[in-house]
């Protein structure tokens, strides 16, 4: 029973490490493009729901060129792949034999990847959030978001099936209850902001 609780605390410490990196990678690039004071801030309460890079300059980044509004709306997959790279790279390299540094590191690297998925695939067919942005400044990259999204789906299942089996389902379903609430809380988060 301790053991799942560990377990249960080491995913929720995964899955808050994720969301608050996500954010960072937004906030770097408003603070390169001048949107912000300090890009080491921004917003990620506990319940990690409705997430956000802010503070931000909203006239400031209303008046940034597309391109940039675009590599900002990028900036959170961008660090999603690169720690999912880094998390992964670990696991092969180090093969860590200590159960719960093995499972952080595996609930780490399959959170990044159910993030990118979200919002490259899920996202891509339901306009929401980063993606809505994307897709508001260049309509023509959806498709290629989708591919993209596709592929790294594949990517994702794979890694999915080659999880220790001694923890591999905990991961799966807290990975399966992660992008259901995602998916939904984007879809609330810009319900919300639309009508503000």
């Amino acid at each position: 029973m301790i053991k799942w609780i560990i377990y249960f605390l080491l995913a929720y410490t995964a899955l808050f490490a994720g969301v608050w990196l996500h954010e960072i990678g937004h906030s770097l690039f408003n603070y390169k493009f001048g949107c912000k004071d300090h890009w080491i801030h921004v917003q990620v309460k506990p319940y990690i729901f409705f997430s956000t890079p802010g503070p931000v300059n909203i006239d400031k980044y209303q008046a940034l060129t597309p391109v940039k509004r675009t590599i900002s709306a990028y900036g959170g997959i961008i660090s999603n792949l690169f720690w999912s790279i880094i998390s992964g790279a670990v696991i092969a390299v180090v093969k860590p034999e200590n159960p719960y540094l093995l499972f952080f590191l595996w609930m780490f690297l399959t959170i990044h990847l159910s993030e990118i998925v979200s919002y490259l695939l899920i996202g891509s067919i339901y306009l929401v959030s980063d993606m809505e942005i994307i897709i508001n400044e260049y309509p023509g990259l959806r498709i290629p978001n989708l591919i993209s999204g596709l592929l790294l789906t594949a990517v994702y299942l794979f890694t999915l099936l080659h999880i220790p089996s001694s923890f591999q389902w905990f991961i799966i379903l807290w990975n399966i209850i992660t992008i259901v609430s995602m998916c939904g809380g984007r879809i609330v988060f810009s319900l919300l902001h639309k009508k503000a």
